[in-house]
């Protein structure tokens, strides 16, 4: 077999989810921005966990994989159905029937085996989502779009150029799909669309999104989630200089992947991309506070940012005093986010 989906326009983003939803909506005719897809999952979110089958502990600025699909398909009245197999040969073979009916598949995958991202040989990570929209099976490899591009790099291989699209290996991308890694392993998983239903971004669908963000940031169960999260890791940080000099490393490096716009977040832990969704609905609803709340989240996104680059240098430079000043930098950033919600929740309120 040997097909390439005619008519599917490769192209890059922020983050990998929201990036690879983009490119299939785009495909079938819905011209939804990233920014928006990610405010109508309530994608944003906060969580701290640390694990002893772990080697460092685990932080993240969205909401988990499938909460994601779901929030967003039910907002949007469409239909995202996730299939998982313990079967390569099943997962290949499904994906092979999608691409021949002309369908782009959005899979699951982990970063570490796909040779053009260079992710060290120690870092797994299984929740990086990319599109297939094409399999050559003479010259055994597959057509995936990241979220790179050209001139938007991600591979943390400094000889590998960004490109509009890769030709993966058949071999590379099932190690990827069936990695059994953890913390998030794949598990084969793909996606599949009916956005036949979908119904107009009004009001109604804004609001009820912007209010399932604010519930899950502020009533969390548990202190590791939501503001409550960002409060525990303000905490959490200083006990890191009780980690040996390797784990402190991968601690510092981590954080600030899943922090700074180079680890897929937009900027800022998401907070860029959730504030420009929120000035994108205040531009389609006419509503001037949502337009200031949109700012006042990109400029938390730099401190967050800010977070991310002190953390960083912790871990290059052995700069553990500074560890304190992190947690006072998320403790301040607690109480924005705080504040920012709560004026959220007025706006939207019933």
């Amino acid at each position: 077999m040997r097909h390439v989906i005619e008519g599917f326009c490769a192209s890059g983003g922020h983050h990998c989810v929201t990036n690879a939803i983009k490119q299939v909506f785009h495909f079938k005719g819905h011209r939804l921005s990233e920014e928006m897809i990610f405010g109508l999952a309530a994608g944003l979110h906060f969580f701290y966990f640390e694990f002893k089958n772990t080697p460092y502990p685990l932080i993240g600025g969205r909401c988990k994989i499938g909460d994601f699909e779901e929030t967003l398909a039910s907002n949007l009245g469409i239909i995202i159905e996730t299939h998982r197999t313990t079967s390569s040969r099943k997962a290949y073979e499904a994906v092979r029937e999608l691409i021949a009916r002309d369908e782009p598949v959005v899979v699951y995958v982990d970063m570490n085996p796909l040779s053009y991202l260079g992710m060290p040989e120690e870092s797994h990570f299984g929740g990086h989502a990319v599109v297939i929209f094409g399999i050559d099976e003479e010259e055994g490899v597959a057509y995936v779009s990241d979220r790179d591009s050209n001139g938007n790099r991600i591979t943390l291989n400094p000889d590998e150029k960004p490109l509009d699209f890769h030709k993966v290996s058949l071999d590379e991308l099932v190690k990827a799909r069936g990695s059994t890694y953890r913390p998030f392993p794949p598990q084969n998983r793909w996606l599949t669309f009916d956005l036949s239903g979908m119904w107009p971004v009004q009001s109604q669908i804004v609001f009820d999104a912007i209010r399932e963000t604010c519930t899950v940031m502020r009533c969390s169960p548990i202190r590791n989630l939501g503001l409550k999260g960002i409060q525990h890791f303000s905490r959490k940080v200083r006990e890191w200089r009780e980690f040996d000099e390797q784990k402190l490393k991968w601690s510092s490096f981590n954080a600030y992947i899943m922090i700074n716009a180079i680890g897929g977040t937009g900027g800022g832990a998401f907070r860029r991309m959730y504030g420009t969704f929120l000035k994108e609905c205040a531009a389609l609803l006419d509503i001037g506070d949502l337009e200031r709340l949109g700012s006042e989240y990109i400029t938390l996104s730099e401190w967050w940012d800010d977070v991310a680059d002190t953390l960083l240098a912790i871990g290059r430079k052995d700069m553990v005093a500074r560890l304190d000043e992190v947690s006072e930098s998320l403790e301040h950033i607690h109480q924005k986010e705080e504040s920012f919600i709560g004026q959220l929740c007025n706006l939207v309120q019933e």
